[in-house]
């Protein structure tokens, strides 16, 4: 299996050892089966655990690599034969799946899989046993299949409250996600283990330290191109735009037009025009705009919604749809604003959103290594720069601006639009 042995993301890692915390101290010995074959394979692995325990791209250890891998392999299959003998030992499955991992680690053939397969038995064994599915998550991690880790982690972290998972578990979060390219759940972590008391470890802060490099701070005084406030990708059929500056992803189907995507004077802006719509006499162009601004000194969120509503009558409108859990909604009508095509009929929406404790977190999702030119030499790469949410309170505006001829499509295409609007 390709691993990141040879592909060093991030280029964090240039004294390469890939890390993970399934170790023989989390084996409770008295459950495993009193057999001498068992306990001599544990008593050798715990005599090479401190050379083996991670991956290392230079080896300095009393035992040679060969040797080291050998024994391993031996114990290996000690321990597997032992497992099929006593199929429903959980403990046995565990220290099997530790002892592949270590053999993984020395690249002996097939350990990989006969870890996978030792923790997925432990784990249907003891659903409610953390370390099966907490190894085989460091263990994938440490393998080419670094985006499936990294949602492995995910998943368990969802399925537990935070301080109930140990400080060595969000130490392989943190590894995790330094390889998976989100460093913004890195230092989420890092902070919930040092809420847990965590002791000092250099590894720790060197990961803490990368991260918060990662990302760069607004600067109300730059003016920002486009493609530094607006991330793009195709869906499907629709583009999904993300601009961690502004706090904010939306989704726009593949035929809005694009009118305006940028960052001006400190006010983020996305403007769309949809259809053509045939109205009454013309085919009609809906537009649905979202401007993302920080409020004006002692502005309240009522203050900032009036500056937008001084043409034409508004009301209430309770039919719209909230992306968060409280908004200002309204629908505008301006009469003769289309001529022959009618009323202008639209709607608009405001609300706001504190800065939130680790900016961009919702906007990332485990990522695999990039393609490599595949050569067998170590390669290099430094990710991208993440440019840091606007700080402090934002105000949120999302407006349709239509003909009564064509409300209804063009209604549709604005609560497209706001169902899709996810905002930190």
């Amino acid at each position: 299996m390709r691993t990141l042995r040879g592909i060093l993301l991030l280029t964090i890692f240039t004294p390469v050892a890939i890390a993970a915390r399934a170790d023989l101290a989390a084996i409770q010995t008295e459950k495993l089966p009193q057999e001498t074959p068992v306990l001599n394979a544990l008593n050798d692995v715990r005599q090479l655990e401190p050379y083996c325990e991670s991956w290392t791209s230079t080896w300095s250890y009393p035992v040679s690599k060969s040797d080291a891998a050998a024994r391993l392999k031996k114990d290996l299959v000690a321990l597997e034969q032992a497992s099929a003998s006593h199929p429903d030992n959980e403990e046995l499955l565990v220290l099997t799946g530790v002892v592949a991992s270590y053999a993984y680690n020395v690249d002996v053939d097939g350990s990989y899989d006969a870890a996978t397969d030792a923790l997925k038995k432990a784990a249907n064994l003891a659903p409610t046993d953390l370390r099966a599915p907490w190894y085989q998550a460091a263990l994938t991690c440490g393998s080419s299949n670094v985006a499936e880790g990294g949602a492995e982690f995910l998943a368990i972290e969802a399925a537990h409250a935070w301080d109930q998972l140990p400080v060595e578990f969000w130490d392989d979060y943190m590894f995790c996600a330094s390889v998976s390219n989100m460093p913004a759940h890195l230092l989420r972590a890092a902070d919930y283990a040092a809420r847990l008391h965590a002791s000092d470890s250099q590894m720790r802060d060197f990961l803490v330290s990368v991260a918060r490099k990662r990302f760069d701070v607004f600067d109300p005084n730059e003016k920002y191109a486009p493609k530094e406030v607006w991330a793009g990708e195709n869906e499907g059929n629709d583009t999904q735009f993300t601009s961690t500056m502004c706090g904010v992803r939306i989704r726009v189907h593949g035929d809005w037009k694009i009118e305006q995507l940028e960052l001006n004077n400190g006010v983020c802006l996305a403007y769309f025009s949809t259809g053509p719509y045939k109205a009454t006499v013309d085919s009609l162009h809906p537009s649905v705009v979202l401007m993302v601004q920080r409020p004006k000194e002692g502005e309240s969120l009522a203050d900032f919604s009036k500056r937008f509503m001084t043409d034409g009558a508004f009301t209430p409108d309770t039919e719209a749809r909230c992306p968060v859990d409280h908004c200002l909604a309204f629908k505008a009508e301006q009469p003769g604003m289309y001529h022959a095509d009618g009323d202008g009929h639209g709607r608009i929406l405001f609300f706001e959103r504190e800065e939130p404790a680790y900016p961009g977190l919702i906007f990332e999702s485990p990522e695999g290594p990039p393609v490599t030119s595949g050569s067998s030499e170590p390669q290099y790469f430094r990710p991208s720069q993440i440019e840091k949410r606007i700080p402090g309170k934002l105000y949120y505006l999302v407006m349709l601006d239509a003909a009564a001829s064509i409300e209804e499509p063009a209604v549709k295409d604005y609560d497209f639009f706001l169902e899709n609007l996810t905002v930190e």
